[in-house]
């Protein structure tokens, strides 16, 4: 981080967003307006015109439209403009926010800069956009709200670039200096502004520009993707409902528009997903993350039977009916990936499409064969059959010490790791156990800091290893419910996402998967078993691409 900068200032329109002046010019064009005709009208300098009151914060949208109408009938006249017969200032604006888009690379720059250590300042003209077309802008506003360490509105402070007291007032409640700032600017005359109160200015000619300059001024490599915003607990809606089965279930959601289910594994809970969920909440969906039945806050019903999927996947079917929700969109991570496999076998018509990380769809039949392949020589499964002993032995060495258990169970299995430490699942049994031979001192979590594994210390201390490991014990009952229903091809648009340095789940598992998954996109990561921690702004990418194709919002 350079000692000099301790902020960087971002502007919405023409920085963050799509320039208000070139996409009003664009419109005007398409309603065939004279060039210029409306842009000089609402960026005029009158501060009693209709536009500098809207973005001030004095009037809201919905009072601005008659008055603009008015000041655009009257500019008409006086000027012998003609106007379309049709045209109306709401229509007009409402195209304007259709081609309002984001600028990706300056978006995602914010991460790179926090990671940093720089704060971020959001400093912007945006107006109250009240009625039906506020709703697609204050969704983007409320991502910026919740990514920004400081975020000012013109409306909400009644001052508007190019006042330099907007930027002083910004200066003032961050405590800083201006020559501690750089603000990033929509025009060449907003920099120089920002240079002569000693904030150093760049000026927004194009995303590559903006990061070649910032990476000069910084040190930063922007080319390589930094760690996504993550979700705090605080920060995301805990609910709860019942399930048809009596069990009571915890989840956790953000944003609103198509819903995503997400699905965790083992040892895991809803907090796996802290990278994906605010990012889904900003493409403009509905997440949804369950702490599912045995983990986390959700109930933990006694039986071994309680565990088998067909509750499992039932307990999704039955959020969806408690929310209201029609059909959605799974994603699942290792155990979390069997159960959106299997509720979208058995409950084709509530899955819009699949996304699963780490673990293929295996129809019953293969499944079968495996189970008996395992009798033999379980390989890197053999944990899985010592989790499957009801004798209470697993529970006891996993809970002995949690810390050192999740250390182990969250290591580093890429080649990246320099340390002796790497998991080892075969031969588990004949071991005596999964952590035996291993030092009491293990190395930390390479891709946690350390209150993000504390989170899951606490959890599993909490509530133990016994219900999770129930998960394991229904082989059979899964089996013989599968078959019974004699479909075993699953016809949802999927996509499975492997992991190159997954210890267990190996890439080449997945091979001949487009047979029972014939609408299938694949892709492939770089990390191990912990995709959305390792790998979090990598599989973002990946979901940004996949999801609008599967589910349009």
């Amino acid at each position: 981080m350079s000692r000099q900068y301790k902020v960087v200032m971002f502007d919405f329109y023409g920085v963050l967003y799509s320039s208000l002046a070139m996409t009003m010019s664009k419109v005007e064009l398409d309603h065939g307006l004279p060039k210029r005709f409306l842009l000089d009208l609402f960026m005029g300098n009158n501060p009693d015109a209709p536009a500098s009151k809207l973005i001030h914060g004095k009037i809201t949208y919905t009072e601005f439209l008659p008055l603009f109408e008015e000041q655009v009938t009257a500019a008409s006249v006086a000027h012998d403009i003609q106007i379309p017969e049709n045209f109306n200032v709401s229509d007009f604006f409402n195209d304007c926010f259709e081609y309002l888009k984001p600028n990706q690379l300056l978006l995602d720059s914010i991460s790179n800069l926090q990671e940093a250590g720089y704060k971020i300042c959001f400093l912007g003209n945006v107006a109250l956009i009240d009625g039906p077309a506020g709703n697609s802008f204050t969704r983007k506003k409320m991502y910026l709200r919740f990514t920004c360490d400081y975020y000012y509105e013109s409306c909400k402070v009644g001052l508007a670039r190019p006042n330099p007291k907007f930027y002083q007032y910004a200066l003032e409640k961050m405590n800083v200096k201006p020559n501690e700032v750089i603000s990033v600017e929509a025009t060449e005359d907003l920099a120089k502004l920002a240079n002569s109160i000693g904030i150093t200015g760049v000026t927004a000619e194009d995303q590559p520009a903006i990061l070649k300059k910032l990476s000069e001024l910084t040190g930063i490599n922007f080319k390589k993707l930094s760690r996504p915003v993550a979700c705090h607990p605080d920060s995301v809606t805990h609910c709860h409902f019942t399930t048809t089965s009596g069990v009571k279930i915890h989840f956790v959601e953000k944003g609103n528009g198509p819903a995503v289910i997400l699905c965790h594994g083992f040892p895991e809970f809803w907090y796996s997903w802290r990278y994906q969920i605010p990012f889904l909440a900003r493409l403009g969906y509905r997440a949804i993350a369950l702490d599912q039945r045995g983990y986390g806050d959700s109930g933990h019903p006694p039986n071994v039977e309680d565990y088998c999927l067909e509750y499992l996947s039932q307990d999704v079917i039955d959020l969806m009916d408690t929310l209201n929700i029609p059909q959605a969109v799974l994603l699942g991570h290792d155990w979390g990936s069997a159960v959106v496999w299997n509720t979208a076998l058995h409950f084709p018509d509530r899955v819009k499409a699949i996304g699963s990380l780490n673990v293929g769809y295996v129809p019953t039949h293969v499944r079968l064969a495996m189970s008996k392949l395992m009798q033999g020589d379980a390989k890197q499964f053999d944990y899985v059959l010592y989790f499957r002993q009801e004798d209470g032995i697993a529970e006891a060495e996993l809970e002995k010490d949690v810390d050192r258990t999740l250390r182990y169970l969250y290591s580093d299995s890429t080649p990246k790791n320099t340390s002796n430490i790497r998991i080892d699942t075969s031969n588990v049994r004949k071991r005596g156990g999964l952590l035996v031979g291993l030092p009491e001192e293990l190395p930390k979590c390479p891709f946690m800091s350390d209150k993000e594994f504390a989170c899951y210390v606490e959890h599993y201390k909490k509530n133990g290893f016994h219900h999770p490991l129930n998960w394991y014990r229904n082989e059979s009952r899964n089996l013989k419910r599968d078959a019974s229903i004699g479909r075993f091809k699953i016809f949802q648009p999927a996509l499975m996402v492997t992991a190159e340095y997954d210890p267990v789940l190996m890439p080449e598992m997945t091979k001949g998967l487009e047979e029972y998954v014939p609408n299938l996109t694949r892709d492939n990561l770089p990390c191990g078993h912990w995709t959305q921690s390792e790998c979090p702004a990598e599989l973002n990418r990946i979901l940004s691409k996949w999801l609008p194709k599967v589910s349009p919002n």
